[in-house]
C-alpha cells in the first residue's frame, strides 16, 4: 500500500516548515518527501489531501496505564482520537509482570485498586509480553518494568528492607525485562511496597539498567517534601549512571505557592552536571489516583488484607486521622494538602460515591473524613480512585516552559468506568488549544517536540518521533486552529475535535476524526 499525503507543512523536531510538501509512505515507512505535485497522484493507492495542515510525527504519551489495553475486547480510544500513536506503560512503580504464584493475593489486591478485575494468564514478564502479542494493539506499546509490582513478587508487601536472596531476585527480575525490550524501571514512592523502600535498594536495581535507559519515579512526596523528593530521584539516577525522568511533575498543595522555579533550578544545576534530567506533566490542576494513597504509610504494612483489617479499627482509623490532620505530616497527605472539598471520587466498584466528595460523603454519613474515606474504601474493597484539585494553574505553566517537559495523560486504566480525570482523553488537545493556540505559554513547534521528538530521544524508540525518509509513518495530521478539548470533569471521556488522520505504521486508523476500528499498534522492545 503506497500512500501520498499532500500539501502537508511539516513538524520536526521544533520547526515547522515554511513550504508545504508531499510525504510518500509505502508498508510501514517514509519513503519519500518532495514538493507539492512533483510526486504525482497517480502512483498513490491511496491519497490524502492535506490542504495546508500540519503532519506531525505521531505523539508519544510518555506516562500512560494502558498496560491492559491490548488483552481488552472493547476498543480504547482515548489516546488514539488525541493522535498519541506510542504510549510508555509500567508507570508508578505499576506493571502487570511479573507475578508471583506465592504473593499473587498481594499483586492482584494492589493493582486491582486501579485496574478493572482480570484474569492473569502469565506469571514471568517474558509470558505478558506473549499474552500482549495474542491481543491486538491500538497504539505502539512501550513499557518500564514496576518496582511495586518486582518487590511484591519478591517479598510480598511487608515494611521491611529486601534479604539478599530477595534482592538477587528483583534484579533478575529486571535483567529479564530488558533483555524483553523494557525501556528502563519505574518507582510508585508513594504507594506500597515502594513507599517501604530504601534509597539504597533503588540504587541498587537502578544499578541493573544500561546506559540511556530510564530510571523513571512518582517520587516519595510532591507537596511540603518535593525538593527533597527531586534530590533523592536524581540522586538515585546519578548513582546508577541512567536517565532520570520525573513523572508528572507538580507542586500538588495549594498551600505551597511559588516553589516550582527553585526546584526546576535545581534540575538545571544537576543537567549541567551531567546527570540527563527530564520530566513529565500533564496539563490540569487536578491529579488522581487510588483512594487508599490518602492513608499513612503503615496503613498498608503487610498488603491489602492488613489493610482491610486495620479500617474496621475505630482506634486505628482515628490514629490514621489524627497523623492526616497534623501539618507537619512527613507523608503525601492530599486531605492537607487540597482540602476536603477538593477530593472528588472517580470510581469505585459499586459506582456509589462517584463524583461526590469527601467532605460531601463524610458530612451526609455524619464521620470525620478519614472515617469517611475508611468507610469507602471497606465497602469497595479497596476498589476507589479519585481525583485531588490541588494544584496551582501558575505552576502547571511554569512545568510546561521548561524546555525537558514531555506531556503525559497519566489517565488511569479504562475498564472501572465511573468518572476518570479528563486527561486521559484530553491532555495533548488541551495542549494545543489551550497552551498553544489560546495561553501561548508554548509555540506550536516546541509543543509539537515536547510530544515526538523529545520523548522518541529520551525512551530509545528508535526510528520514531520525526518525519524523515527511513522512519515509520506514525502521523498525526490536524489544523492548529481547529483543535479543541472537549474532555471536561463532567464530560471526562469526550472526544476531541481537530485531530483529523491518524496513521500507525503505515495505516489510517482515525480518519476524519473517527476512530476506523483497525488495531495497527505493536509492542515496541527498545534496544539499549
Amino acid at each position: 500500500m503506497r500512500t501520498v499525503i499532500s500539501q502537508a507543512y511539516i513538524a520536526n523536531g521544533g520547526s515547522i516548515g515554511s513550504q508545504p510538501k508531499d510525504i510518500v509512505v509505502e508498508g510501514a515507512r517514509i519513503v519519500g518527501i518532495a514538493a507539492p505535485g512533483s510526486v504525482g497522484s497517480r502512483i498513490a493507492d491511496r491519497l490524502i489531501r492535506a490542504d495546508g495542515r500540519v503532519l506531525a510525527p505521531g505523539f508519544i504519551d510518555t506516562h500512560a496505564h494502558a498496560d491492559n489495553s491490548p488483552l481488552l475486547t472493547e476498543d480504547d480510544t482515548s489516546k488514539i482520537l488525541q493522535g498519541v500513536t506510542t504510549e510508555i506503560n509500567g508507570n508508578c512503580g505499576f506493571s502487570l509482570a511479573p507475578i508471583n504464584a506465592e504473593t499473587e493475593g498481594d499483586f492482584t489486591s494492589l493493582v486491582e485498586r486501579i485496574f478493572p478485575p482480570m484474569t492473569y494468564g502469565w506469571d514471568s514478564f517474558r509470558s505478558y509480553v506473549e499474552a500482549l502479542h495474542r491481543g491486538e494493539f491500538i497504539t505502539n506499546f512501550a513499557t518500564l518494568i514496576g518496582h511495586n509490582t518486582i518487590r511484591i513478587a519478591a517479598m510480598g508487601s511487608e515494611n521491611r528492607p529486601p534479604a539478599p536472596a530477595e534482592m538477587a531476585m528483583m534484579e533478575a527480575l529486571i535483567d529479564e525485562a530488558l533483555e524483553l525490550g523494557a525501556a528502563g524501571l519505574s518507582t510508585g514512592l508513594i504507594y506500597p511496597p515502594g513507599v517501604f523502600s530504601s534509597e539504597e535498594e533503588l540504587i541498587r536495581l537502578a544499578s541493573r539498567l544500561p546506559q540511556g535507559a530510564v530510571y523513571a519515579s512518582h517520587m516519595r512526596n510532591e507537596s511540603r517534601h518535593l525538593l527533597a523528593s527531586v534530590e533523592e530521584t536524581i540522586a538515585v539516577a546519578r548513582q546508577a549512571g541512567t536517565r532520570c525522568h520525573i513523572s508528572h511533575l507538580k507542586m500538588a498543595d495549594r498551600r505551597l505557592p511559588g516553589q516550582m522555579t527553585r526546584v526546576l533550578e535545581y534540575i538545571d544545576d544537576r543537567n549541567r552536571e551531567g546527570t540527563p534530567i527530564t520530566q513529565d506533566v500533564y496539563p490540569y490542576t487536578a491529579a488522581s489516583t487510588m483512594l487508599s494513597a490518602i492513608l499513612p504509610p503503615w496503613m498498608h504494612d503487610g498488603g491489602s488484607q492488613a489493610l482491610r483489617e486495620r479500617l474496621t479499627s475505630a482506634s486505628l482509623v482515628s490514629e490514621a486521622a489524627r497523623q492526616i490532620h497534623d501539618p507537619l505530616a512527613d507523608f503525601e497527605n492530599y486531605g492537607l494538602q487540597a482540602g476536603w472539598e477538593n477530593i472528588v471520587i472517580a470510581s469505585t466498584a459499586s459506582h456509589r460515591f462517584e463524583g461526590e466528595s469527601i467532605l460531601a460523603i463524610s458530612r451526609r454519613l455524619c464521620l470525620d473524613p478519614v472515617a469517611a474515606v475508611a468507610a469507602i474504601l471497606s465497602e469497595e474493597n479497596l476498589a476507589a480512585t479519585m481525583i485531588v484539585h490541588a494544584m496551582r494553574e501558575e505552576d502547571v505553566q511554569t512545568v510546561l516552559r521548561h524546555p525537558n517537559t514531555m506531556v503525559g495523560t497519566d489517565g488511569l486504566p479504562v475498564g472501572t468506568g465511573g468518572r476518570p480525570h479528563p486527561r486521559g482523553y484530553g491532555s495533548f488537545p488541551r495542549i494545543l488549544q489551550k497552551y498553544v493556540r489560546e495561553m501561548k505559554t508554548l509555540s506550536l513547534p516546541e509543543a509539537l517536540r515536547r510530544m515526538t521528538a523529545l520523548p522518541a530521544e529520551v525512551f530509545g524508540l528508535h526510528g520514531r518521533g520525526w518525519i524523515k525518509e527511513g522512519y515509520i509513518a506514525d502521523l498525526v495530521l490536524f489544523d492548529p486552529t481547529g483543535v479543541v478539548d472537549n474532555a471536561s470533569y463532567s464530560e471526562p471521556t469526550a472526544a476531541p475535535q481537530g485531530i483529523d488522520d491518524v496513521i500507525i505504521g503505515g495505516e489510517r486508523v482515525v480518519e476524519n476524526g473517527s476512530w476506523t476500528g483497525r488495531r495497527a499498534g505493536k509492542f515496541l522492545a527498545v534496544n539499549h
